[in-house]
């Protein structure tokens, strides 16, 4: 059964772009500050991160998923279709600069041998969107879109539920779970920081 969870934040940061945008291209530091996160990993020689998330089932069981992804970070203007799409969550787009840095983190399928931790092991596939404009009075605004599909074997008691009902409990769930994270993430940062907005939503598929 395929679960997907998706996350969105908004964070306005006190620092000018290029010190906001070095900061979110610390992959592995950004990953440790999630609570869920056991483990990050590089794979120099494939240019790949491994994640390593554990969280509990209903009966306090841990579930370990495992992401592969790999980071790309390239400018975006808000005239082409990385902005346009972007466009529609901007208040005022008159308080923008025009261009801005866009970090991605994508799914790899082809994924380096890794030792299975415990036997609910799930390979799951992740992507994040991040992207970074400079506002006229010398802020950084940071839009933070996140999406996670593991693929689950459901076991007795669950497979005899309804599919469609333990669907939606498990999205459910997932996005909860990752909005808690999404929102460690960015107490970090507000730590690391000076904050001066914070919006966070999370919802299911």
């Amino acid at each position: 059964m395929e679960v997907v969870g998706k996350s969105n934040a908004h964070i306005v940061l006190d620092s000018c772009l290029h010190e906001s945008t070095i900061y979110f291209s610390n992959h592995e530091k950004l990953l440790k500050c999630n609570p869920y996160c056991t483990n990050v990993r590089y794979f120099m020689e494939h240019d790949i991160f491994q994640w390593v998330f554990e969280v509990k089932d209903p009966r306090d069981h841990p579930i370990t998923a495992v992401f592969f992804v790999r980071q790309f970070e390239e400018s975006f203007s808000l005239d082409d279709h990385h902005g346009r799409n972007l466009l529609p969550k901007l208040k005022n787009e008159e308080h923008f600069s025009r261009t801005g840095k866009r970090i991605r983190w994508d799914y790899v399928q082809e994924t380096p041998s890794f030792e299975i931790i415990n036997p609910n092991t799930f390979v799951g596939k992740a992507t994040s969107e991040i992207f970074l404009l400079h506002q006229k009075d010398n802020r950084t605004s940071v839009f933070f879109d996140t999406s996670i599909t593991l693929d689950f074997q459901l076991t007795f008691p669950l497979n005899l539920m309804p599919e469609g009902i333990l669907k939606f409990m498990s999205e459910a769930i997932m996005s909860q779970i990752m909005q808690q994270a999404t929102e460690s993430m960015l107490c970090r940062v507000q730590s690391d920081i000076c904050c001066s907005e914070l919006e966070v939503a999370a919802s299911g598929k």
